[in-house]
């Protein structure tokens, strides 16, 4: 099937149009790769540049994913998170009927600065576990994480990471605290070449950065978490019950 120069819808659109509907057919399904660009320029007499701009417009709109050196996937569907979740990332992901896993990449301890130390209320030089991790869901790199907690509060947190489940469940577990309270800010922010790596995708892809602090039930801080994720993955939903309001 060749596509259509005399068009005034330009070839790569046309293309798209092509692979998406194939995708609505269920001729790609979630998680199928699709033909290599060779393969596609063959099959519908275009160029190697038009084939490129048409998946890497797919890819920028979550439709299809690169993994490095394996090739193009359709993606899933977006995750939804809710923005005034409080449950930590294993629980919300075992609800919604997926399976997460974690890979810490760095678990070292470093000396508060005076931001942190305002943050945490602590002195300047306080020690606190810097958590770096890679979150994955269904195997699939999800979230890069990078949290800190107060040793002064939790001493020698650094020595159980990994016990249970879920960092949350070691808080509470081991040291009595649970996490009643948190503010959260959202923006977004373009992959560096590090980040790109653990995705596994271009370099400057959008990511949406979420910062948490989390408080205990004692109104302590006690988590300040980082959280980068490909806005091309997510979508943030905001639900505000207004019956009990003004």
């Amino acid at each position: 099937m060749k596509l259509n120069n005399s068009s005034q819808k330009p070839l790569y659109v046309q293309l798209k149009q092509i692979i998406t509907e194939d995708i609505a057919r269920g001729k790609y399904k979630t998680g199928a790769q699709v033909p290599p660009e060779s393969e596609l320029c063959s099959r519908y007499g275009v160029s190697r540049i038009t084939v490129r701009r048409a998946i890497a417009d797919l890819v920028k709109e979550g439709i299809l994913h690169r993994q490095q050196g394996k090739g193009t996937f359709v993606r899933e569907h977006k995750i939804k998170r809710e923005l005034f979740e409080v449950g930590s990332f294993s629980e919300h992901t075992t609800a919604s009927g997926k399976t997460p896993s974690s890979q810490i990449l760095s678990n070292t301890v470093v000396p508060a600065d005076e931001e942190m130390a305002k943050v945490f209320r602590q002195p300047a030089g306080s020690p606190m576990l810097r958590l770096h991790r890679l979150l994955f869901i269904d195997q699939e790199p999800f979230i890069i994480e990078t949290s800190f907690y107060p040793l002064r509060l939790l001493p020698d947190l650094e020595k159980h990471i990994g016990e249970y489940h879920s960092t949350y469940s070691t808080l509470k577990q081991r040291y009595g605290v649970s996490m009643t309270r948190f503010e959260k800010r959202l923006e977004v922010v373009y992959a560096t070449p590090y980040e790109a790596e653990l995705f596994m995708c271009d370099n400057g892809t959008p990511l949406f950065l979420l910062e948490k602090l989390t408080y205990d039930q004692q109104g302590r801080p006690i988590h300040l978490s980082k959280s980068l994720m490909q806005t091309s993955r997510v979508v943030f939903t905001l639900e505000v019950d207004k019956s009990g309001g003004m």
